[in-house]
């Protein structure tokens, strides 16, 4: 084992372990915010089921690549390969269409009483839960074709050919059927999150131009939860979008010159695997119920000692 491949692995299993404890942390404390206080937010589904996803997309992403750089290099098979890979891409789809759920409706939780989406406001809040079980059945039959063209590497069975190699796995044929759904679910739900964004910073705006004068005279300035809540959203889409672009630009070029290094398929998987790695840290420090119950559950300890 080289040096190379093992500062890949130790990165690979920092970002990877990191990202599952981060994930697992926020879910934990989320449940303990539940049962100390039952009333729960109308976003709240909507975040579970991203940081569910997130966890399936570090686990499908990251474990494979630990244990490649590690030495362990034909541990899947076929079989292995294909339900890692189905894990993989409908995890990421899954991933796309929360977030921008979660930008979408946001957008219209904020949204003031004289707009067109405030009419509408309480009988689309009411199909977010819908919405979040519409996305995995969705995502779950588009990806479904996906296993029949993944196999077992390359260097196992040389007479593979028409794909490209994926350091564990073989993608026989990159068809456009296959594609095509996917890229479509792309196209749209990074389109909804850029007008959700563009909506959400133009409220935030014009809410600010609003309030300014209370700001000059009031020595208080602390930000309402309700805003809060939406620039952590359109912090969240920022990280989100840029690492999607910078993963696709790598994975496609890889698709369009399969004799390129392995390095592109390393760059795209730590590309797509910050997102997921970054988000739980981001919505445990801006939450500030969550901040709240968390720092309450560790200081109840050290009281009674």
């Amino acid at each position: 084992m080289s040096l190379y491949d093992t500062v890949l692995g130790i990165i690979f299993l920092s970002q990877t372990g990191v990202g599952v404890l981060g994930n697992s942390s926020f879910l934990c404390f989320y449940a303990h915010t539940l049962f100390s206080s039952p009333r729960s937010r109308l976003l709240d589904p909507i975040l579970v089921q991203l940081t569910l996803t997130n966890t399936i997309v570090l686990l499908s992403k990251g474990c494979p690549l630990v244990n490649i750089y590690f030495g362990n290099i034909y541990f899947l098979g076929s079989l292995g390969c294909q339900m890692v890979f189905y894990f993989q891409r409908m995890s990421r789809g899954l991933a796309v269409c929360t977030t921008c759920l979660l930008s979408i409706f946001q957008a219209v939780t904020i949204s003031p009483s004289s707009s067109r989406l405030a009419k509408h406001k309480v009988r689309v809040l009411k199909l977010i839960r819908p919405s979040c079980l519409l996305c995995w059945i969705f995502n779950m039959i588009i990806e479904v074709n996906v296993p029949f063209h993944i196999t077992g590497s390359k260097r196992i069975n040389s007479s593979h050919t028409g794909g490209f190699e994926v350091l564990y796995c073989y993608w026989e044929k990159v068809l456009k059927e296959i594609i095509i759904l996917p890229s479509l679910r792309d196209i749209l739900c990074v389109g909804g999150m850029v007008w959700a964004s563009g909506y959400i910073i133009v409220l935030l705006y014009k809410h600010q131009r609003k309030v300014q004068h209370i700001h000059r005279t009031s020595r208080s300035q602390k930000t309402s939860p309700e805003i809060r809540a939406t620039q952590t959203v359109l912090l969240l889409l920022s990280i989100f979008v840029s690492a999607y672009c910078i993963s696709c630009s790598f994975a496609l070029y890889k698709v369009y010159d399969i004799h390129s290094g392995d390095w592109l398929v390393v760059m795209s998987t730590f590309t797509a695997l910050c997102f997921p790695t970054t988000s739980p840290f981001l919505l445990i420090h801006r939450d500030s119920q969550i901040f709240r119950s968390c720092c309450a559950s560790w200081q109840k300890p050290s009281l009674h000692s």
